[in-house]
């Protein structure tokens, strides 16, 4: 693949970093626009969601600082910088922090909960679309052997050296599956904003159907880290199954028919 824009000298632009850079930049805008709309202070959502962004990365990086310590102490720039594609574990450690450090920000600023999740739920889904086109490029979270067609091979060394990519081997492009999953989603999400009865729905629906993806994807994965259940199911698509039932608890009636009535008067008539 690319894991490389261009070079200038000593100056590279590595694919990933860019693609996450440009997806953080645009979840971010998109983020304002969608508080906007359901009347939340952009101001407020700003900060929150640059203090999840800036946790998310520092969890992440200090995992794998950790995991790879040595390569640290010889590169320290590079491994600090956004270019590195993240494994899952570090991905899942950056999640962590980034929800505790929103969570006590909302909590601090008294900001509705499900309502701040909804306006975030289209964001979250376009910035997973720009990290799977990066990791693409990257060779991170990379497929199973397959046959078909349209199966992808990795040539750059880089991509072994930091993701385990096989090399000369026909790939599933699972990066590309989750991509097309995730921009179908983002677009849902912004039509079912100024449409949703009640608080919870956007925010549950990108949890229900992001589990139902990534827990399909997961099969046709070539880098399954671990497994339960005799090895039936990946840890991830045991995420995934939390997800999909926290989702469908979202949209249980909540409200009081009165309730959804002022529900509907005070909504946007459209994003």
């Amino acid at each position: 693949m690319y894991p490389r824009l261009f070079q200038f000298g000593p100056f590279t632009l590595p694919t990933y970093g860019a693609c996450l850079a440009i997806g953080m930049v645009a979840a971010l805008f998109l983020a304002l626009h969608t508080a906007r709309r359901l009347r939340i202070d952009p101001e407020s959502m700003w900060n929150l969601s640059m203090l999840v962004v800036f946790s998310a990365l520092l969890g992440s990086k200090m995992l794998l600082m950790v995991e790879n310590w040595r390569d640290f102490l010889r590169y320290p720039l590079l491994m600090l910088s956004l270019s590195i594609p993240q494994s899952r574990s570090t991905l899942l450690d950056g999640f962590v922090l980034a929800l505790l450090a929103g969570l006590f920000y909302l909590r601090a600023k008294k900001m509705p909960l499900l309502r701040t999740l909804d306006a975030a739920a289209p964001a979250l889904a376009l910035a997973d679309v720009f990290a799977n086109l990066g990791a693409f490029a990257a060779g991170s979270n990379y497929g199973a052997p397959t046959a078909l067609p349209w199966g992808v091979v990795y040539r750059n060394p880089w991509a072994t050296y930091w993701s385990g990519t096989p090399l000369g081997i026909r790939l599933h492009p699972t990066q590309l599956y989750a991509c097309l999953a995730e921009l179908f989603l983002c677009a849902f999400l912004l039509w079912l904003l100024p449409r949703q009865r009640q608080e919870g729905e956007a925010i549950g629906a990108w949890l229900f159907f992001y589990g139902l993806v990534r827990f399909g994807i997961e099969f046709f994965r070539g880098d399954v880290d671990s497994t339960f259940f005799h090895g039936m199911l990946s840890m991830q698509q045991g995420i995934a199954i939390v997800m999909v039932i926290a989702g469908a608890l979202l949209w249980l009636e909540r409200s009081a028919p009165h309730q959804q009535e002022a529900l509907h008067r005070q909504e946007p008539d459209g994003l």
